[in-house]
């Protein structure tokens, strides 16, 4: 083991704190334990009850959180507690380095959200996703126009490490000029709401509709409920970054790809 300051290998063993074995370093004399290197550094609540509380908080509100972790395990963190831990949670997700194999057909759609600071009265969420599911991109902003169509399409290319070979939308006319900038003219872009719109690509026939992403919709809907609006446009696009990868590595879905828990996450 080295130091976490001075990386020297000069470091002892130097008793316990609570169940955590504590570690010197002979060379500049830092203190740390094995519990300094992990998510859970300076907290004093044990690791479970973290863990509780965030996952708990992705489906609930802080308060809600904090009284089933009094009704359950007998532990009384305050709802500020939880909102810290679950803020830390996402940030840590923020800087996973995480990979996904998108199939070919991408579906786009936008949604009001209220987000304190936003010019108009609402804010506009852009999801991407695939036809298995899965969340590509997510874009807050404060227009519904072009240039957050192409900047979640941007962000979906980017993820996805490449283009897809159909898109589809509803009627938004920024869709249009956003996928030609952002994908050229070779990726099929199919305007289909409800009704299924049926269309020939690449020798294929497909028939193809929105719905898929306006189910994804009234999830985001349940989840964003607890919130009653964004403080801001920066806390809107945190929270839903971190949705975004609770939903595609985590969740149990309908169509079956491998989840990840928590205690894998976060150690």
């Amino acid at each position: 083991m080295r130091c976490s300051q001075c990386t020297s290998k000069r470091v002892v063993r130097n008793g316990f704190y609570k169940s955590y074995q504590k570690f010197k370093c002979r060379n500049c004399g830092k203190q740390f334990s094995e519990r300094s290197f992990s998510f859970f550094c300076r907290h004093r609540f044990p690791e479970e009850v973290i863990r509780n509380a965030i996952l708990f908080c992705i489906f609930v509100s802080t308060r809600i959180s904090a009284f089933l972790l009094d009704e359950t395990i007998q532990f009384h963190p305050t709802h500020v507690s939880v909102y810290n831990w679950i803020k830390k949670f996402a940030n840590h997700l923020s800087k996973l380095q995480r990979t996904m194999n998108f199939s070919n057909i991408w579906y786009v759609d936008e949604k009001f959200v209220k987000a304190r600071g936003s010019k108009d009265q609402f804010a506009y969420l852009w999801v991407v996703i695939d036809d298995k599911n899965s969340m590509i991109a997510v874009h807050i902003s404060q227009k519904r126009d072009i240039n957050g169509a192409r900047k979640v399409l941007e962000l979906a290319k980017k993820n996805a490490e490449k283009p897809p070979d159909i898109l589809v939308s509803d009627g938004l006319l920024a869709y249009i000029k956003a996928s030609k900038k952002v994908f050229g003219r070779k990726v099929k872009h199919i305007r289909a709401h409800f009704k299924a719109e049926r269309f020939m690509h690449k020798g294929c026939y497909y028939m193809l509709s929105n719905n898929r992403i306006e189910s994804l919709n009234s999830k985001i809907n349940l989840w964003y409920k607890k919130f009653r609006g964004f403080k801001s446009i920066k806390t809107a696009s945190l929270w839903c970054n971190m949705w975004m990868f609770f939903y595609n590595v985590m969740r149990p879905r309908v169509i079956e790809h491998k989840t990840t828990s928590i205690h894998q996450l976060i150690m």
